[in-house]
């Protein structure tokens, strides 16, 4: 039938997940990984691109009530499947002092110093305000994510490279890990947040507190945020150890 998918050629589609190294070419996850067509109907090995599941079903999901976010276009699918192919190569060509070693080191260098600071070294329960803790992390989210880097007036402090970009595979793993602490951190305080103006909108005017005395006063989250933030903080040192370069201070001393 016109327009049905049809397999591609075993070896070319055994060639095509070996040179984008088994990944998929959006997530970058190593997970149930298997070769869709970009466009249906195009059985050739150009239009073929690596997706895990997840991925398939939002590549493949079109403009929906409700969806927010724009559906991928054939271009930039192959955009994403170049990006693999090139990441790939450059990892095999990974090794200590190698150019691509030395690119690593330098973003490495700019995500740790957007970890250090003044949000990942105070106490949560010492927070002065949280209303600048939560923007800090936001701040560092999107350092770790796309590599722009501001201060609280927007003004640019460095313009760098993403996470996505770093070559060695259990490095840029790490730095998920990372992003991925500090999304859940977001989440946590939104939550937080939110729950304690509800609290707020029933309570009498007695019984009113500012919200940041009850979040300060809230010592399981405060324990929980400064765990979460020191978990963020070793797993960058480990990279750090790595390129035997100083590690960020503790949260804890």
């Amino acid at each position: 039938m016109k327009g049905e998918a049809m397999p591609f050629d075993k070896t070319e589609a055994a060639q095509l997940l070996a040179d984008c190294g088994r990944r998929c070419c959006i997530c970058g996850h190593l997970h149930r990984v298997q070769v869709h067509h970009i466009v249906p109907g195009d059985d050739k090995i150009e239009n073929g691109i690596p997706l895990c599941p997840p991925c398939h079903d939002e590549v493949h999901t079109d403009y929906s009530q409700g969806r927010t976010t724009r559906v991928y276009t054939p271009v930039e699918l192959k955009m994403h499947r170049k990006r693999t192919i090139d990441l790939t190569k450059k990892e095999g060509k990974w090794k200590p002092g190698s150019p691509e070693w030395r690119r690593d080191k330098k973003l490495v260098t700019f995500f740790a110093q957007c970890l250090d600071r003044p949000a990942f070294r105070t106490y949560f329960h010492q927070e002065m305000s949280f209303a600048d803790f939560d923007e800090a992390m936001q701040d560092t989210l999107l350092a770790l994510n796309t590599g722009y880097w501001k201060t609280r007036d927007g003004t640019v402090l460095e313009r760098s490279l993403g996470k996505s970009c770093v070559v060695n595979p259990r490095w840029r793993e790490e730095l998920d890990k990372i992003a991925a602490i500090v999304e859940e951190i977001r989440r946590r305080f939104a939550d937080s947040v939110g729950l304690h103006r509800m609290l707020l909108h029933f309570q009498g005017r007695s019984g009113f507190k500012p919200p940041d005395a009850v979040l300060r006063a809230n010592l399981g989250l405060g324990q929980w945020m400064d765990e979460e933030r020191q978990q963020a903080i070793d797993i960058m040192n480990a990279i750090l150890r790595d390129l035997q370069m100083q590690p960020l201070a503790n949260l804890r001393t």
